[in-house]
Parts: structure tokens; sequence; C-alpha cells
């Protein structure tokens, strides 16, 4: 006789099951109202399978665009396996989606793929963040005068970046507005910074010493350090143009300013 489970135990078997056929016990405590318990809990996995399946594909279009719908099918359910959900709430879901892609013998031909996932997480973030006063540029230029160089100059809770050794950007946007011209990818990777614009999420590509600009900023260095790490790619980097920019674009949210010892870095 079989034993008793406890409501708790029967929870995590079922859970289980849900995630992998070779647990069968869950099946026990199934009642089949007119369908072998087997059966009922082969419907309950099919379900969550394609419930999973379906948010990696809604995070992931330009992946699938890129290894086709079987492939990806089979790829978010071994994901799936690997990878339970925490909750419910799905948006979280797919966070290790790229480091997963990255241990898949079948995709070693295709290097570029898991840095064009994390580009779509990122897009995803961006969606999904939260929300802070825009800087103007009128504001930001006011606010420099009077807190100097040594202020640090926070980016909006919606601004992500990624650095990558692949042509990301251009991936990605081909992989999902495809045309008939043949790819040409550039010889080297891209820096995208990505921001939410009028319930979008907005992508562009950056130069070696803009992207090193603002991810100084990201991280909270002042304007000073952010201009030298800047200036150590490019002598000829202009901290004026750079900082409209985003301040145009709407990524900075504040002048905050600070005490330091670091060398000043112009903004002219």
């Amino acid at each position: 006789m079989a034993a008793t489970l406890s409501l708790l135990e029967c929870q995590r078997q079922f859970l289980a099951a849900l995630y992998d056929e070779r647990v069968a016990d869950a099946a026990q405590a199934i009642a089949g109202n007119g369908l072998a318990p087997e059966a009922r809990l082969r419907i309950y996995r099919h379900s969550s399978e394609q419930t999973h399946v379906a948010a990696l594909r809604t995070t992931y279009p330009a992946v699938l665009a890129l290894v086709g719908a079987a492939f990806f099918e089979q790829t978010a359910l071994g994901y799936r396996r690997a990878n339970r959900s925490p909750s419910g709430n799905l948006q979280a879901f797919g966070a290790g989606f790229a480091a997963y892609l990255e241990t898949l013998a079948a995709l070693q031909a295709w290097p570029y793929l898991p840095d064009v996932a994390r580009l779509e997480w990122l897009r995803q973030e961006a969606a999904l963040a939260g929300d802070a006063e825009r800087l103007s540029v009128d504001a930001l230029d006011r606010a420099l005068a009077a807190a100097g160089e040594t202020a640090r100059i926070p980016l909006r809770p919606g601004v992500r970046l990624l650095a990558s050794r692949h042509a990301v950007l251009t991936i990605w946007r081909y992989a999902i507005q495809p045309t008939e011209a043949r790819l040409a990818l550039p010889p080297q990777g891209e820096r995208v910074v990505l921001w939410r614009a009028g319930g979008e999420v907005a992508m562009a590509e950056l130069d070696r010493a803009s992207f090193a600009c603002v991810a100084a900023l990201a991280t909270g260095e002042t304007l000073a350090a952010a201009c030298a790490r800047a200036r150590a790619l490019d002598v000829g980097f202009d901290s004026t143009a750079c900082l409209d920019s985003l301040a145009k674009n709407g990524l900075l949210s504040a002048v905050i300013a600070a005490h330091s010892t670091e060398a000043p870095c112009s903004k002219a």
C-alpha cells in the first residue's frame, strides 16, 4: 500500500512531474475523473511546456527568427527543464536563456546568438523598468554649471548597455526585418545603448569612447572620471555632444553634486 503523501509533498511531486516526465509518482495523487491519471498529467505537462515556450518566443523573437521555430521550441524545452520558473510571473523566466545557449554544442557555429539573446533580454528589462524624472538639455547645463565636473549623472532606470564582440544590433535588426539582400556584417563588434522611448524600446550603437563614458556614468562614476575613460580611447572625444545626445533622448535623470580630487574634464 502506497504511503499517504502530505499536501506539500504532493505539490512538490506534481511540480517536479511538470518539468520531468520521468517523475511518475505524481500520478497517484491525481483523480482521473474518466481519464487515466497519467494522461491527465501529460495534459498538464504539455500545457505548462507551451506556456513557458510561448513566454520565451515573446521575449526572444530575433533568436526565434535566426534558428527557426522547430529548433527554438526544442531549445526552449531544454532550457525549461534546466531552469524551473521561480514563480507564476513569467517575466523573469528567460533571464538565463543567453547563458543556456552558450552551453549548446549545436550552436557553436553561431557564436553571436547568445549576445543576440542578451540584447533581447535587455530590451525586456528596459521595457519593464521603473521610471524617473527626465533631465532636459537646459536643466543639464544649468546643473553642471552649479555642480561642476565632480558631479555624478545617473541614468534613468530603463537605460541598458551591451558591449559585444559581435554585430548584435545589425543582426537583431536583420532578424526582425529581413531583406532580400544578403546580410553584410561589419568586422568589429557593436556597443549598444537601449532605452524606453514613447512606450517602445529604442536602441542605438555607440562608439567606443561614448560607450565608455556612458558605462562609467551608469556605475556612479563622476563626470570627470567618465570623460577620462572616454578620452583614454579617443583624445578627441566630445563630451558636450555625448551628454547633450543623452539628455535629448531622455536617458539622464539628474545631476548630483559630489566632491572629488579627480582631474576635471571640460564639457565644452
